[in-house]
Order: structure tokens, then sequence, then C-alpha cells
């Protein structure tokens, strides 16, 4: 039998009212299986009509499948499976509605030995240790990615946060046509704690990521520009 976990989690959210403005960030959670916790958060494209409304028919998809994930075991297919199953329905639910609408997504499920993810577009998964160095394990779906594929992981966070390019957005969900997600797996590091995150927090420099982080608070931060939503997630057992 897979252990127990014991999940301490953050959400924080922060949307910018715009004129002509379609879109908006937002979080969601299934805490119903003993063994695993799910969370996600979604960054609905601002410049893509209805976009709004599909983030809130995502929410309302998911917060339905409460009893679905209160049976799914610990297993890597499993998950993977529940995944893929339930960005395929809510797209069959969905096909051809509210186009032009588009939205960015992670979802991440975390066991007691484990963290996976599955992702579309800009929003990412992190990590953060307890001198609170911040390291992104995921890699946005954008044009700046595409263009600089010579560049070792480790160097290109620099130029993600930076680049003109880094808000092209190259794969993300959509009602006209289904585009493959990219899966991970990750074993959980005790010492580190979790962000799940869109691209208006993880592009900001770490010296902000890490005041929101400490003080719980986005509101007040003068170099928010963007919708902004994100997890902070601590992990430990049951005993």
């Amino acid at each position: 039998m897979a252990e127990s976990i014991l999940i301490y989690s953050y959400p924080l959210t922060h949307n910018i009212v715009l004129p002509g403005k379609f879109g908006i960030d937002a979080i969601g959670k299934l805490t119903e299986n003993t063994n695993l916790q799910f969370f996600y958060v979604l960054d609905g494209h601002s410049s893509c009509p209805n976009s709004d409304i599909l983030v809130k028919k995502f929410q309302t998809y998911v917060a339905s499948l409460k009893n679905i994930f209160s049976k799914l075991d610990d297993d890597e297919q499993d998950i993977k499976s529940f995944f893929n199953d339930l960005i395929l329905n809510f797209f069959i639910e969905n096909r051809g509605k509210l186009i032009p609408a588009a939205m960015s997504l992670c979802m991440t499920i975390f066991s007691s030995k484990k963290v996976y993810s599955a992702h579309l577009g800009d929003c990412r998964l992190g990590k953060f240790d307890s001198s609170k160095k911040i390291y992104w394990i995921t890699y946005p779906h954008n044009l700046t990615m595409s263009l600089h594929t010579e560049i070792g992981l480790k160097d290109i966070e620099p130029i993600l946060k930076s680049s003109s390019d880094n808000n092209i957005v190259t794969k993300s969900f959509n009602t006209k046509r289904l585009k493959p997600m990219s899966f991970n797996s990750f074993d959980i590091e005790n010492n580190y704690s979790y962000i799940i995150a869109s691209d208006g927090f993880w592009k900001l420099q770490d010296v902000e990521i890490l005041k929101v982080i400490l003080e719980k608070k986005i509101s007040q931060l003068d170099v928010i520009t963007d919708d902004t939503s994100l997890w902070i997630i601590s992990v430990g057992k049951n005993s």
C-alpha cells in the first residue's frame, strides 16, 4: 500500500483588469485521494476572446472528477492516463466552442515519493530549498525555448525571463485542435518545497519571487504586470 502524504499548500492568484483583455489566471486542486493530491494552475491567454470562460469551464470540469480521482492508484502509468483522459475528455466536451479561446496549464499530482506533472504552454513546476534557491524543473512551450535549443537547460533561465519572444506560446490548450502535453516525474526531495506557477510569476526576478514566497502576498508587488497564479507546496508523510 502506498504511503499517505501530508501537504502544506498555499495558493495565490492576482488578476489584472484592463480594457480588451480576455484572459484570467486560476488555480484548483483535488484532495479526495488518501495517497495522492492534485494541484493545477491555469493561464487564460489575454489576447484571445473567451479565454476567461475556458478557464472557468476547466475548473468546473476538474471539480466533477472528485470521485474518479479518489480511486486513482499511485502508479505512474495510471497517473499519466488520468492526465491524458482529463484533457481529452475536456477537449471533446468543448470541441469547436469558444474559439479562439486558449490557455496554458500545468497539472501536478503529488505522492509520498514522487511529483508527476503534465503541461501545455508556459506554466511551470519549480522547487526551492531552505536557502531559498529557486530551480525551475519543467520548461515552457514558447518561442524562446524553440529558438535556443543549443543552450543547456542550466543556462536558459536568464534568457527565458528576458527574451522578447518569451510571451509567444508555441503549444497551448484550445478547443480547435488538441496538442500533446509534456509529462515529467520527479522524486520528492524532502528538503525542498515546490511551486506551480504561471508565467506572470516565474518571469519575475528571483528576489521578487522570494518576496512572494516569504510574505505570501502578490497584489502589493509593484513589479506585477501580468496575471499571476501559483501554489506553494511542502510535502511530508503522515505517521
